[in-house]
């Protein structure tokens, strides 16, 4: 039996979750919806339930009153659908079936037992995941439920590994007072933090970074990806009013890690509810994915630089001077032209920053 058939939390979402997300965002309430769209309350708490389903008509009323347009309504209602057919019963399991499939050597090794001292792996992981309401059941698959996140689809994660790493990043989240959430303040800080890209030492940077996100409420965290886990970063919310970005320096470089940060800036920004999204290949090509990354793109690099980086060539001093001008790192600039296709992804790597674990391990208690 394999991990995904062993440890799957329930992922199917109905559209009606991406209609609360744009009744959010456009501060409409249900009531007024229901006078924009046309339909009575009864048929609208179906469709938000997933009991009615979308149709042509109900496609276009969605478009027109919320936005996107008929094919993405149409899509996600078939998406559903389908998930729903082709989604196992997920057995009933064990906390033991569970723990046999956590990475334990990791998490003792990195320090995520260190409060459980004297208790065997197995119990210091219930205990690991007991520590949230609900017990070791909820507070996995209720984080996975609410995160966001990027991840190396090159690999085949281990669910219970990524969870792991979740619930990690959700207690060392709860260490670092926060402001109330406020996603205005977020966006207005940008600047700031985009000031930090050229900085090299991560002992400088990131409690600058996790500083300026706290006033914003947003608990910034560094937490070491164990075995099978291979994500880049995520985004989730510890609390109502407390959202978490989460980081993994899993390549160690600073054009990674940066367009990282920005991309998981821009979930909390342009999404502002909380959806699952699932790593892998279906997963980085969503809507939502693909505007996160423009978002990172064109905050490490504004689109009025867009012809110098085409022209600037495979000169390192010419790149490193373009880069002062755009004012981030030439690692960045190399790393987005490597994106763009203008570099080879060999090409210029000497300019990137490297990080090591023992600096990184630093920046955290």
């Amino acid at each position: 039996m394999s991990v995904a058939e062993i440890f799957q939390p329930d992922w199917v979402s109905p559209p009606g979750e991406t209609i609360k997300d744009a009744l959010a965002y456009k501060n409409l309430s249900l009531e007024a919806f229901c006078v924009a769209i046309g339909m009575a309350l009864p048929s609208v708490e179906g469709l938000i339930k997933g009991d009615l389903a979308i149709d042509v008509a109900i496609a276009d009323r969605l478009a027109d009153t919320l936005g996107s347009n008929r094919q993405f309504w149409i899509s996600r209602e078939t998406f559903y659908r389908a998930r729903l057919e082709a989604r196992p019963v997920a057995p009933s399991i064990t906390f033991d079936t569970f723990a046999r499939q956590l990475p334990l050597k990791d998490m003792r090794n990195f320090g995520w037992f260190e409060s459980f001292s004297g208790l065997s792996d197995r119990d210091a992981a219930l205990a690991f995941f007991e520590d949230a309401p609900g017990g070791w059941q909820s507070s996995g698959s209720q984080v996975m439920d609410a995160v966001r996140f990027r991840t190396s689809f090159a690999h085949e994660s281990n669910p219970a590994a990524v969870t792991a790493w979740l619930r990690q990043g959700v207690r060392r989240a709860h260490e670092i007072e926060c402001a109330p959430w406020d996603a205005k303040a977020l966006e207005a800080a940008i600047p700031a933090i985009r000031a930090l890209v050229r900085q090299k030492d991560p002992m400088v940077f990131f409690p600058k970074l996790v500083d300026i996100c706290r006033a914003c409420g947003v608990a910034v965290v560094f937490v070491r990806t164990p075995k099978g886990c291979h994500a880049s970063g995520a985004t989730h919310f510890a609390e109502e009013n407390k959202a978490v970005v989460q980081l993994s320096f899993r390549y160690r470089s600073d054009d990674h890690f940066w367009f990282t940060v920005f991309h998981e800036l821009g979930h909390l920004i342009l999404h502002p509810a909380n959806r699952l999204f699932v790593e892998g290949k279906d997963y980085e090509a969503t809507e939502e994915e693909d505007e996160a990354n423009r978002y990172s793109a064109h905050i490490l690099i504004p689109k009025v630089f867009d012809s110098e980086v085409q022209a600037v060539g495979k000169d390192f001093k010419a790149v490193m001077r373009l880069a002062r001008r755009i004012g981030i790192s030439p690692g960045i600039l190399v790393g987005q032209m490597q994106n763009r296709g203008i570099l080879r992804h060999e090409q210029l790597n000497f300019l990137k920053e490297r990080y090591n674990w023992a600096a990184l391990q630093a920046i955290t208690p």
